[in-house]
């Protein structure tokens, strides 16, 4: 058995990291201009879309470790999968905001976007399913899942066509999922979570 509190420590920690590591990839241009903020809008983009879903993923799985007592190694691996993806993202991230329009950089970064995705919530089902305890705000975070994982293959489709249009889609469901949590969380009250 694996102790929480370990798991945990590292798993905020590389979350940490992999977050801060993506504005790496930002250049500061040479001279402030709308010419150089627009060439760095594929980049900003991408940025965006990445850091946004590591935090609705990294909240996911808070959510669903706060009443969890017991770690098994299945769930240990599970997470260790789970970060290595999200360990990926300031690479995709780059690639893509330096291709944009090129569509299997961003038919990459899609693919590294869902596997985060599917692999928290194949952790989070498999830790369910060990430790039945109820899960915080299971209700958000199932739509937010939904949603995120069918928006991803409908950005995937989309990009094969038009690389941007993906990227867009991409973007307009992190804004979107943001919305809903911050709906959720004034919906549900204080204290009421």
């Amino acid at each position: 058995m694996i102790e929480k509190g370990r798991l945990l420590a590292i798993t905020d920690g590389i979350v940490a990291v992999a977050a801060t590591v993506m504005v790496l990839r930002l250049e500061v241009p040479e001279r402030a201009s709308l010419a150089a903020a627009g060439r760095q809008l594929p980049v900003l983009l991408a940025y965006l879309i990445s850091y946004t879903q590591i935090f609705l993923a990294w909240h996911e799985h808070h959510d669903t470790f706060l009443r969890v007592e017991r770690i098994s190694h299945t769930v240990f691996l599970l997470n260790c999968l789970w970060l290595f993806f999200v360990t990926l993202l300031p690479f995709v991230t780059g690639v893509v905001g330096s291709s944009p329009r090129h569509t299997p950089s961003v038919l990459l970064y899609l693919a590294v976007l869902t596997a985060e995705e599917g692999s928290l919530l194949l952790l989070c089902r498999t830790l369910h399913a060990e430790d039945p305890a109820p899960i915080q705000d299971a209700d958000i975070l199932r739509t937010l899942r939904v949603l995120t994982l069918s928006s991803n293959a409908l950005a995937a489709v989309c990009a094969l066509w038009a690389p941007m249009l993906g990227l867009g889609i991409a973007a307009a469901v992190c804004v979107l999922s943001v919305i809903l949590l911050c709906r959720y969380d004034r919906r549900a009250g204080p204290g009421k979570r």
